[in-house]
């Protein structure tokens, strides 16, 4: 446009002509000013930053955008080679065959009657290539358009799937193992003509963020995460689910394998990436039972004997969502951010909240925008308290468990035979009887429209339900206990807890329970009294009724030693400790102190992990947070110190466990 312009106010003076130095000098000076044509780049786009690392055996796309201005783009060449530099013989070469006219690969050469795969608006993926050599060939499968070009490289995991897996000479393809590799993408014609790119990617081990990318908060949160950490997290189209802008084609056949060996890798002859290195933390919110996160993620987990194991951790938020919302009996809508929290190994059930709503409108399924008031008890593992007129909806998730798997299409997804199916309540009065009984079904529903109220989606790991309605008012054990689909109880889930009903009963069910006396309560009292300056024995705690004196969250004395209550002793440390911790859990001890002022209070730990807290109360208020290091076992002692100041008298200190699988041997306080 501007040299047009030029010319014509030029042409009102003199005709352009090459013997007329003044128009010579202008369009020499026009030139200077536009500059030169900017060259055409060749990107890799895919695999992308994000995803340079993927495990052995792993199939991928190699993608990137046609330049912008070539409108014939041409052939293209994508070729692998071991190591950090394009040199040497690559171990894969891929080449595109396209129609020289337009420079794109003519519609014929695609196999647009496969029979293993659906077009999500495209056939134009490289997984279709058929022309030349056939749908079976590895070397052809590059398809170049007008807007992109894309191969895809085999490295193993789908070798039997729709493959001869040879090269073009017809020579068997070695695995792609564990290394670094350099992809190196050459245009051979057309507007791509010498043109290349390259990028260095890297097979071996990964770690893994595993969880549903929907709704869009719970992305968010699982992408966060997994960058804090350094996790994998899967951002471009597996092989087999090949995306460009909004258009795809999806081949099970060949994805499920790729996304399994991130989760697992079973391939045979993997150098470091084997099932025994896997690593994977799994959010266990939303997970539906049609979704990839449970048919292909979870099941390899289970599949692969990893539900049980250290490395597969699970995460849940503590409110049950991650992003809560709710409207509190003034009618203020709140709204605020969950925190993560990670179950314990070896435990499989925590308790994210209870809602205390109107006895008429009990709906546990979640709705964020549900207008009903309600009060909100986010730290139910320390009681419950239901006021009169109230009832109770208890929510929590479970941990998927050892299970057989059935085998899917691709044999590397499936359907576990079992899970934790069920959640077993009871209400145990003053006289350890049971007078209140009830399940909830692990099947959480959630209304994601409100101008949908029938739509409700249902979760696989997560319970909402119906606790203690209609008992008449008085103190109260919950105890809870996980089944499977076969009935059996699910160890790891036995839970107990304070349950306050106050006021008078909620009439609501059809079938009151049975009235029973209240046994007396335990008198509350010093077990052994406790001088200070001195040392108090862990397992000396007072004794009284649970909820008053100490409290446990599991039924039983684990341990079997010294004491026959709910707390868990074992013999160890200097004669015996306290051990099987839950999170919340408490002790309280009656001390006489001598001498007020600050003490040095020293505490007998021991816990193989991190992150485990005692904190210390004194009639009531916090005194000291004591962090507890990782020891290496539960038999390994380390002392550590904290000053404290205690008052001079008789008074209650209470050990408040924050974080399971902790001990406590014992503590002592000096002047």
């Amino acid at each position: 446009m501007i040299y047009r312009s030029f010319m014509q106010r030029s042409k009102s003076v003199t005709e352009p002509n090459a013997r007329n130095p003044c128009f010579l000098f202008l369009l020499l000076w026009l030139l200077l000013l536009i500059g030169p044509t900017a060259a055409a780049t060749l990107t890799i786009d895919y695999p992308s930053a994000n995803e340079t690392e993927m495990a052995e055996c792993r199939d991928f796309y190699v993608t990137g955008a046609i330049p912008a201005g070539i409108a014939t783009p041409g052939d293209v060449r994508i070729e692998l080679f071991r190591g950090t530099n394009a040199a040497g013989p690559p171990v894969r070469t891929l080449e595109s065959h396209v129609d020289p006219a337009n420079g794109t690969t003519p519609l014929s050469a695609i196999a647009t009657d496969y029979p293993n795969g659906t077009p999500k608006g495209t056939v134009m993926v490289p997984d279709l290539i058929r022309e030349p050599g056939g749908l079976r060939e590895t070397w052809n499968k590059v398809v170049v358009t007008p807007q992109y070009y894309a191969g895809v490289i085999l490295g193993g995991v789908t070798k039997t799937f729709d493959t001869n897996y040879t090269d073009r000479d017809g020579r068997p393809l070695e695995d792609l193992v564990a290394g670094e590799y350099t992809i190196r993408v050459t245009g051979l014609s057309g507007g791509l003509a010498n043109l290349t790119a390259e990028k260095r990617i890297t097979l071996g081990t990964t770690h893994a963020a595993l969880g549903r990318f929907s709704p869009t908060v719970q992305k968010e949160r699982l992408i966060a995460f997994a960058r804090e950490h350094g996790y994998r997290i899967y951002f471009d189209s597996f092989p087999g689910y090949f995306y460009w802008n909004s258009t795809g084609y999806v081949i099970p056949g060949r994805w499920v394998p790729n996304n399994a060996i991130e989760v697992s890798n079973d391939c045979p002859g993997t150098l470091v990436d084997t099932v025994g290195a896997a690593e994977n933390d799994l959010f266990l919110y939303d997970v539906r039972n049609y979704s990839a996160t449970y048919t292909v993620e979870t099941s390899t987990l289970i599949r692969t004997d990893l539900a049980n194991s250290p490395r597969t951790v699970y995460h849940y938020y503590t409110a049950g969502e991650p992003t809560y919302t709710y409207v509190a009996q003034n009618g203020t809508r709140i709204s605020f951010t969950s925190s993560l929290a990670t179950l314990a190994h070896g435990d499989r059930l925590a308790l994210t909240r209870a809602e205390l709503r109107p006895s008429t409108a009990l709906d546990p399924t979640v709705d964020l925008v549900d207008p009903t008031p309600k009060r909100i008890d986010l730290s139910p593992d320390d009681g419950i308290t239901v006021a009169s007129g109230e009832g109770c909806i208890l929510y929590g998730v479970v941990a998927p468990i050892p299970a057989r798997v059935v085998p899917g299409p691709s044999g590397r997804d499936g359907t576990p035979v079992n899970r934790i199916a069920s959640v077993a309540w009871s209400l145990i009065d003053g006289n350890g009887t049971a007078i209140a009984t009830s399940t909830i079904p692990v099947q959480l529903g959630r209304r994601l429209d409100p101008a949908k109220p029938a739509d409700v989606v249902y979760s696989t790991y997560e319970f909402g339900g119906i606790v203690g309605l209609g008992v008449k008012p008085g103190p109260y054990l919950l105890r809870l206990e996980a089944h499977d689909e076969t009935g059996a109880v699910v160890d790891g889930t036995r839970e107990q807890l304070p349950f306050a009903v106050e006021g008078a009963p909620i009439p609501t069910i059809t079938s009151p329970p049975t009235t029973i006396a209240p046994a007396p309560t335990p008198t509350r009292q010093p077990y052994k009294p406790h001088p200070i300056p001195g040392r108090v024995e862990a397992e000396d705690y007072d004794t009284g009724r649970p909820g008053g004196a100490w409290f446990d969250r599991t039924p039983g004395n684990q341990g079997g030693a010294y004491r026959q209550d709910d707390v868990d002793i074992e013999r160890g440390g200097s004669n015996y400790d306290v051990g099987w911790v839950k999170s919340s859990e408490w002790l309280e001890y009656t001390l006489t102190i001598g001498t007020g002022g600050t003490h040095r209070a020293s505490f007998r730990v021991a816990s193989p992990w991190t992150g485990r807290q005692l904190r210390i109360f004194v009639d009531g208020v916090h005194r000291a947070t004591v962090a507890v290091p990782r020891t290496g076992g539960f038999s390994r002692w380390q002392t550590v110190t904290v000053s404290v100041t205690l008052p001079m008298g008789t008074h209650r200190m209470r050990v408040q466990f924050v974080g399971d699988a902790q001990n406590l041997d014992w503590f002592e306080f000096l002047v």
